[in-house]
């Protein structure tokens, strides 16, 4: 355990050091809407952990990448699976941690209404959580609005965390392309699957519209279930299935991250 902290530890200053011009542009976005999910309404903080699982890791391990520091943990006395739990860990802890300030300042916003005070009637073109519990009729309450939103947003920035996590290990010159949006071929390999998914994830949604497909009556009873589940506790139960699904991906990674990683040549 001491050597995972101490090599945390050595993550923390190497992230410090040197100008991490990400962590700059971060924290710049992070204020912004942070205060306009503050003032407004706390649909518009909802970047921010959407910012986080895109931007997370690659500003935890610019410098590294840039400075060429990595070489530095091949002659360390530590082995490769110490240096991978090290970092899923410092990873996975920092942004949990992160994201539950964030959405408490939300839940915090959401109870002094923070937009009345400085606007008064007029902060009802702002006020979309009271929009959406209104166009409900009644099936959700604004704090279950606000737990459903949030803790699918924060499945979605582990995931994608746990993931990009997974690629720095594998793949630290494709990572450094991803970074600076280079035109490496790997890159765009990539970039042609997404695109050939999302048109065939369109072009399955057509075919349900026009009744191709009966994918529709099939998802009925599946969405049906997750309804009942979304209105349960003010959508503590259904926030909980997206934790659980955030926690077992980031696990599969780990697992995934040290088998590649052990067997990788550096």
């Amino acid at each position: 355990m001491n050597k995972t902290l101490e090599l945390i530890k050595a993550d923390i200053i190497n992230m410090n050091g040197g100008k991490n011009s990400m962590r700059t542009m971060f924290v710049i976005l992070f204020v912004i809407w942070g205060v306009a999910g503050f003032a407004f309404s706390p649909i518009y903080g909802l970047i921010v952990p959407l910012l986080m699982g895109v931007f997370f890791v690659p500003m935890m391990f610019q410098n590294e990448l840039k400075y060429h520091s990595e070489k530095l943990h091949s002659i360390l006395p530590i082995n490769r699976r110490d240096l991978v739990t090290a970092r899923f860990l410092f990873v996975t802890v920092l942004f949990t941690a992160m994201f539950i300030a964030f959405y408490l300042l939300m839940l915090l916003s959401l109870k002094i209404k923070l937009n009345y005070i400085i606007f008064g009637d007029d902060a009802e073109m702002f006020d979309t959580m009271g929009l959406l519990v209104s166009l409900s009729q009644g099936m959700f309450t604004e704090v279950g609005l606000l737990n459903l939103m949030y803790f699918t947003v924060y499945m979605c920035g582990m995931i994608g965390v746990a993931g990009l996590l997974r690629k720095h290990f594998k793949d630290k010159e494709s990572f450094s392309g991803t970074l600076t949006f280079g035109g490496k071929k790997e890159v765009r390999r990539q970039e042609m699957i997404a695109v050939f998914i999302v048109l065939g994830i369109m072009l399955i949604a057509v075919l349900a519209i026009a009744d191709v497909l009966p994918i529709i009556p099939m998802l009925l009873p599946i969405l049906a279930a997750a309804l009942q589940l979304a209105q349960a506790a003010n959508g503590v139960m259904l926030s909980a299935v997206a934790v659980a699904i955030a926690i077992f991906t980031v696990i599969y990674q780990y697992v995934c991250t040290v088998v590649e990683y052990d067997e990788k040549e550096l």
